[in-house]
């Protein structure tokens, strides 16, 4: 075998490695991971939920400010 090819024997792959430790921790990985997108996805949401409360609440506040109409 020359240098430049590759023996498929000597390659590994995803599920290839029966090793249980490895597999639960990174299953424990990518569990804490999901939770902290969704976390995040949620805080998210409830920020610009808040964003958009403020922006109501200010044009509420600049409507009631403009003063009534004038009797000329």
């Amino acid at each position: 075998m020359s240098e430049h090819e590759i023996d498929p024997d000597e390659l590994t792959s995803p599920g290839t490695i029966s090793d249980p430790e490895l597999e639960r921790r990174r299953a424990k990985e990518a569990a804490e991971r999901e939770a902290e997108s969704r976390a995040s996805d949620a805080s998210k949401f409830e920020e610009t939920l808040e964003e958009q409360q403020e922006e109501r609440r200010k044009a509420a506040r600049a409507v009631g400010d403009v003063p009534p109409p004038r009797e000329d």
